[in-house]
């Protein structure tokens, strides 16, 4: 696929005249990040938004003893970064590659452009609702729920109704994703292995026949 044939797979581009989304495929760049590497700090100016293209990008931030709390794990063809084009020209989070991910960066002059386009313009305005629907759902998740149910609907998000299914984020990972220490994922690995609930070898994620409804956890 070509850069146009990539962006307009994200939910943000549904819809935008195909001479638009042209313009946009030539003004745009494309960003390789190793696994581990940051595309910014948390504090950095920023004048870019971007659209995830392949693999995967933490967003996290810092509490002042220096505790990292994972905001979003954003995968294609999710965006982020665009708060730099409302509120203070520096990013709220910092970003970083979970694994070798590719990104396609947008400048603020550009998306100015596109908001000329009604279309993106309304596809913007909901992308933005469903995050702040989004977010909300993570601080209720965060408040209401202890870290065995919260790793069970990150693993729900993940696998759907499936009861095997690959998950290739490191483990590290996966605990900030549900707001835990690592430590503490492996004590419950542990017990949920223990209690014939989970099997877990390598990237394969085994669930017992039930579990779901047993858990009345919805996809």
């Amino acid at each position: 696929m070509n850069a146009r044939e990539r962006l307009a797979r994200a939910p943000l581009f549904e819809g935008i005249e195909p001479d638009v989304l042209d313009r946009l495929a030539v003004a745009c760049r494309r960003v390789n990040l190793d696994r581990g590497e940051h595309l910014f700090h948390e504090g950095d100016p920023g004048n870019e938004l971007y659209v995830v293209d392949e693999g995967t990008v933490r967003l996290y931030k810092l509490s002042e003893a220096g505790q990292e709390t994972t905001v979003r794990i954003v995968e294609p063809p999710e965006i982020f970064g665009e708060a730099v084009f409302f509120q203070a020209k520096t990013y709220p989070v910092s970003a970083v590659a979970v694994k070798y991910s590719a990104l396609y960066a947008i400048s603020r002059a550009t998306f100015r452009t596109l908001l000329a386009d009604e279309s993106f313009r309304d596809g913007f305005i909901a992308s933005l609702v469903m995050k702040l629907r989004y977010l909300s759902g993570r601080l209720h998740e965060l408040t209401a729920y202890d870290v065995e149910e919260r790793f069970f609907r990150f693993v729900r998000g993940h696998c759907g109704d499936a009861l095997r299914c690959s998950i290739d984020l490191p483990k590290k990972e996966i605990a900030a994703a549900i707001g835990t220490t690592p430590e503490t994922l492996s004590r419950l690995i542990l017990r949920l292995r223990e209690r014939g609930d989970i099997e877990w070898k390598g990237k394969v994620l085994r669930l017992r026949d039930g579990l779901w409804e047993d858990l009345g956890i919805d996809a």
